[in-house]
């Protein structure tokens, strides 16, 4: 599972703790990636000692990726990929790939990259050599890894599924275009195709919340997402679907077979109001601690890690 807890801070509002342990015990992940989490304290709000956490806690860095393990699968390791200085264009702030390594409770190995990609702030078109460089570097490290292992990429990829930069990601090429049909899956499947073929959305759903249950589907979102790729505009004046599915999960191709990627959208994860913050360069300040979970949905899927 992948799950962005949108400045997820120490001391969060009580009731969002709550919203977001309803969420997991919905699901009951067994691996649960995340992102923009301020430290290891305050993901401890909400996932118990029955969970190991992977998390490198940079003080200064309050967007934190980190992994969380549900025993009696083992967290092996935990590292940091692409942290020299010279790539923080790729990977802004500390929000280098976080890697895993995570063991079943059967003894097979998996290894699980963390992603949180520059956001679209600033513009699609002027940041999307920032995202699409991520995605190349990651490829290029998985290329003689992922088909090895039982290798998993999950998280914010902010882009949809069809973009270049994911599609650079699922073929390994770097001269991958955008687009549905112009790239072969040959190093990750991604698993949030199909979902998103169907309008399946995993962010911003909230706004479309009354009270009632609601399926992660909004129509046009693929199409209004391909209608303004390769142009900066202003958001949301100038898009039609405010939603889309930004959260996605990538695996090997030995690990893809009988998958099925789900976007969670019970009442827990959609209901209550969403928080503000202030950022002033590395000061980060939690005006208003609301009570809605995240703006985003939790992504999962069943997998079956399989021996070499």
């Amino acid at each position: 599972m992948t799950y962005n807890l949108q400045w997820f801070s120490e001391d969060a509002n009580p009731k969002r703790i709550d919203n977001v342990r309803s969420v997991l015990a919905h699901i009951q992940p067994d691996v649960v990636a995340l992102q923009e989490i301020e430290s290891e304290r305050a993901l401890r709000q909400v996932f118990g000692n029955e969970f190991e956490l992977g998390i490198i806690d940079v003080p200064d860095e309050h967007q934190e990726l980190a992994l969380a393990v549900r025993k009696p699968f083992s967290l092996v390791s935990t590292e940091l990929v692409f942290s020299t200085p010279s790539l923080d264009e790729a990977f802004p702030g500390s929000r280098d790939v976080l890697k895993c390594l995570v063991q079943t409770p059967t003894g097979v190995p998996m290894t699980v990259y963390v992603v949180h990609m520059k956001s679209r702030r600033g513009g699609r078109l002027t940041t999307d050599s920032a995202r699409e460089s991520a995605c190349g570097l990651l490829a290029a490290y998985l290329a003689t890894r992922a088909k090895d292992e039982n290798a998993i990429v999950l998280g914010d990829f902010n882009d949809a599924p069809d973009d270049r930069s994911l599609n650079v990601l699922e073929s390994g090429d770097l001269a991958a275009r955008a687009g549905d049909s112009v790239r072969t899956p040959s190093l990750l499947v991604n698993l949030a195709d199909d979902a998103a073929k169907k309008d399946m959305v995993s962010e911003g759903l909230y706004k479309l919340f009354n009270g009632r249950p609601i399926d992660p589907v909004v129509r046009g979102a693929k199409a209004d997402n391909d209608r303004l790729r390769g142009q900066d505009y202003d958001f949301p004046a100038d898009v039609r679907v405010e939603q889309i599915l930004f959260d996605q999960i990538l695996v090997a191709p030995r690990m893809a077979k009988g998958a099925r990627l789900q976007v969670y959208s019970g009442e827990d994860a959609l209901r209550g109001s969403p928080g503000r913050t202030t950022v002033n360069g590395n000061e980060v300040s939690y005006d208003d601690k609301g009570d809605l979970a995240s703006d985003h949905l939790p992504v999962w899927a069943d997998l079956v890690p399989r021996l070499p």
